[in-house]
């Protein structure tokens, strides 16, 4: 991420990727805290872990590898990663539905088909595979930056509503707020490194233009002086007129 872009707190890319590793970890605590309380094996522990918090585990591995030099040198593998993982997650929420048919699953799908498609469209438009496939052309790119970003919002605000009507305990109204927090603070990740993009591809688009209106100012002036009448040059005496050499 580039510092001239970064802004103060939740505008900068940095100290999101910092809170996003520290909302997680809180996230994965918390949500085992009844198999911990229950006195289960390590080994149960775990599995529980991997089981309810692999969307979770694998977001912490990839912010924890952007920040070191190796994620940064990855970081389009790393993308099409977490894009496939949260492709799965969908087609995983999609069939959730048909075995727990509700309003919160409805909302749990929508959510993860659009920031699915809000991640590809950003972070792959401007690379390789963005490219060959179009991206910029495609549908995706009829909704723009800011309408993508309000959507998701939209839906994690009902959907934390919805949850917090519906649950019995303390924790679980932390936990919940904390997996919105969590969202909205992902989905904001997303918007500010599309925003960035954007805001490159412009400069590179300006500076383009700046040397094809240079070269077309150079074409100009060599068509200029070309066009000019050249000047003939007599060399020697003017010849004298027959009448005044009759006189002489």
């Amino acid at each position: 991420m580039n510092k001239s872009n970064e802004k103060d707190f939740f505008d900068s890319p940095s100290i999101i990727t910092y809170i996003l590793i520290g909302l997680l970890i809180v996230l994965i605590i918390l949500s085992q805290s009844f198999a911990i309380q229950s006195h289960l094996e390590a080994r149960d522990i775990f599995r529980s872990i991997i089981n309810h918090n692999s969307i979770y585990l694998v977001s912490l591995i990839y912010f924890i590898l952007i920040r070191v030099k190796f994620g940064k040198k990855y970081f389009d593998y790393l993308n099409v990663v977490m894009f496939v993982f949260y492709l799965l997650t969908t087609f995983a929420s999609l069939f959730t539905i048909f075995q727990s048919f509700g309003f919160d699953s409805i909302l749990n799908l929508a959510f993860n088909v659009l920031i699915t498609l809000y991640f590809g469209y950003s972070f792959f438009t401007s690379t390789v595979i963005g490219k060959d496939l179009k991206l910029s052309d495609s549908p995706l790119a009829e909704i723009n930056n800011g309408q993508y970003y309000y959507l998701l919002i939209g839906i994690i605000a009902i959907s934390l509503i919805v949850s917090l009507v519906s649950v019995n305990s303390f924790e679980d109204v932390v936990v919940y707020l904390l997996e919105a927090i969590y969202q909205f603070m992902f989905v904001r990740y997303i918007y500010l490194y599309k925003e960035y993009i954007e805001k490159k591809e412009l400069e590179v688009s300006k500076e383009k233009d700046k040397k094809e209106e240079k070269v077309e100012e150079v074409m100009e002036d060599k068509t200029t002086k070309e066009e000019k009448p050249k000047e003939v040059k007599r060399r020697g005496r003017p010849k004298k007129n027959k009448d005044e050499e009759a006189l002489k």
